[in-house]
């Protein structure tokens, strides 16, 4: 599960996707309300997650600080993306100058 600053990602708590619908966040909260009857931490951190989201404010928060989940190309383990990202790099020329081209010599 991803942390945000503030600790569990309220969308993950209640097992929704980053800008889920008011209707949608509350069908969680009702679902996942239901099915924790006898644990009083995770009634807790679910009550906590819904009021989060359920204020445009909170709402907002959890929106910039959970992480968005990252799909890969769905071919040998995102080797393109990889291979595409070695080749940019390749392009980049390098931050710092090669020390031979400044005069300096190696001890």
């Amino acid at each position: 599960m991803s942390k945000t600053v503030f600790g569990d990602s309220p969308y993950e708590v209640l097992r929704l996707e980053v800008g889920a619908s008011d209707a949608d966040i509350r069908a969680a909260y009702q679902r996942a309300m239901k099915s924790t009857l006898r644990d009083r931490d995770l009634r807790d951190r679910i009550s906590r997650a819904y009021n989060a989201l359920r204020r445009p404010a909170g709402r907002h928060e959890a929106d910039l600080l959970t992480p968005l989940p990252v799909r890969l190309p769905p071919d040998e383990g995102g080797a393109a993306l990889l291979a595409e990202a070695r080749q940019r790099m390749a392009e980049v020329s390098p931050l710092l100058p090669d020390p031979a081209s400044l005069g300096v010599r190696p001890d």
